[in-house]
């Protein structure tokens, strides 16, 4: 319908030809190649506030010349039916008959080429030949100063956003710059074109500039920037490691366009900058907030609650993250969710999961060591020796002689008296335990010999 909005007011104005002046055929092609790029439609309506220093003489267009181009916009954006049914343009019979109107154009002026070479642009854009649409609307632009300054600024933008689409980004940055030297003023949206032709060059300096100015502009007048703006603006400081920056950007996204990703980064860059209070605030924030995805957003939340004294909030946390088989049931993770119960006494659910991640060591015994150790809390002796005697046989462990040490204690506690003395024997062979073994061998031998004299 824009296409139709266009020609119609062409074709009204054809009672006077310097209104042909007013008939370009760029607007609709600007319009859509910014909505494409992520641009407001009023970008290109800058153009007709051009900073013009002086003003164009301008050459006449002939009346007959006028109807000849009517011609053009008959068959490329012909009226609709009386019916009010649309008609299809005939983009091949339109280039046709501006290929005569050239051929037979060896007297025409600058301006009246240029609209010639914009009609062209037009079809060739509404074709998807985007190599002959950027060179015709570059020979628009080269009949400057024989054209209005609105023509060729909007020509100019629109050959700027069409060598973007293209990935010719020196091209691209050189029109726009050349459309923001005379843009009164330049708006938001040129900026940020220009921080996206610029990051795609690899040039952050001109990006970070660019899109810094385009979101001071919209929020000075007292909106809210596009969410696109933001997230380029944020990436920029994150690759150069503003972190603090970033910071405040992420918090502008969270509050205004609250993705899951937006609250699953925020923690981790208040992690980065070592403030761990405000990373376990957000990082709870985001978990009540259902942004959790990754297992490593369970296990973060847990150990950092277990680090600001939240055990039981740990261990739910990592519960629920294995109950939703995010977090795997492995051995570490396991033993992580033991630790979060110990640490809330919670004794019996801490030898579940200990037990679980001890099943699943094949040659390690130091994870029945831990559920010795939680066997002895809670006094079932007989399991602690199970597990202790489990943990020497698996080998590889950390601290040998406490395990001797601990399985002697068991025996002791159930008054197998001989079995003790066996293991703390053993424990004496470690140094890091042959203090402490030393004081219970002797009194396991004591109490050996109290239990004969009895018997006797």
């Amino acid at each position: 319908m824009k296409l139709n909005l266009v020609t119609s007011f062409c074709r009204f104005s054809r009672s006077s030809v310097i209104a042909v002046a007013a008939c370009f055929v760029l607007a609709p092609v600007a319009d859509k190649a910014s909505t494409e790029l992520g641009l407001s439609s009023s970008f290109v309506s800058v153009a007709a506030a051009a900073k013009v220093k002086d003003k164009r003489p301008l050459p006449g267009i002939s009346e007959s010349f006028f109807k000849k181009l009517g011609r053009v916009a008959d068959l490329v954006s012909p009226a609709p039916n009386k019916d009010g049914s649309e008609v299809p343009p005939n983009y091949p019979a339109g280039l046709e008959e501006l290929r005569k109107i050239e051929k037979g154009c060896e007297k025409c002026n600058g301006y009246e080429l240029a609209q010639i070479y914009n009609y062209f642009g037009f079809v060739y854009y509404s074709m998807d030949d985007m190599k002959n649409a950027v060179k015709y609307y570059d020979l628009v632009v080269q009949q400057a100063p024989l054209i209005p300054w609105g023509l060729e600024l909007q020509t100019v933008y629109t050959l700027s956003q069409l060598a973007f689409s293209n990935e010719d980004y020196s091209a691209a940055v050189k029109y726009l710059n050349r459309w923001m030297e005379y843009a009164d003023p330049p708006s938001a949206d040129a900026f940020y074109l220009r921080a996206q032709i610029c990051y795609q060059m690899d040039d952050k300096k001109c990006a970070s500039g660019s899109i810094n100015t385009a979101v001071k502009m919209v929020e000075d007048s007292g909106k809210i920037a596009k969410e696109s703006w933001y997230s380029i603006q944020k990436a920029l400081m994150l690759e150069k490691e503003d972190y603090k920056s970033s910071l405040v950007v992420l918090h502008k996204l969270v509050r205004h366009y609250p993705k899951k990703s937006y609250w699953q980064q925020l923690p981790s860059v208040y992690g980065v900058l070592e403030r761990d209070k405000e990373q376990y605030y957000f990082l709870d924030a985001s978990y009540v907030a259902g942004a959790f995805e990754k297992d490593s957003h369970y296990l973060n939340l847990a150990y950092l609650s277990m680090a600001n004294d939240y055990p039981y909030k740990a261990a739910k946390v990592l519960e629920e993250g294995m109950k939703a088989k995010i977090v795997p049931r492995s051995e570490k993770n396991l033993e992580t969710l033991s630790a979060a119960w110990r640490l809330s006494q919670e004794y019996k659910k801490a030898i579940v999961a200990m037990k679980e991640a001890a099943d699943k060591a094949k040659d390690d015994g130091n994870l029945y060591a831990q559920l010795m150790d939680l066997y002895l809390t809670v006094d079932d002796n007989k399991s602690a020796v199970a597990a202790g005697n489990k943990a020497l046989k698996l080998g590889d462990l950390k601290q040998e002689g406490s395990v001797n040490l601990n399985v002697g204690i068991a025996y002791l506690n159930m008054e197998e008296y001989e079995d003790a003395i066996k293991s703390f024997d053993k424990a004496m062979k470690d140094k890091a335990t042959k203090k402490f073994a030393e004081s219970w061998l002797k009194y396991a031998k004591n109490e050996l010999f109290r239990q004969q004299q009895l018997a006797k």
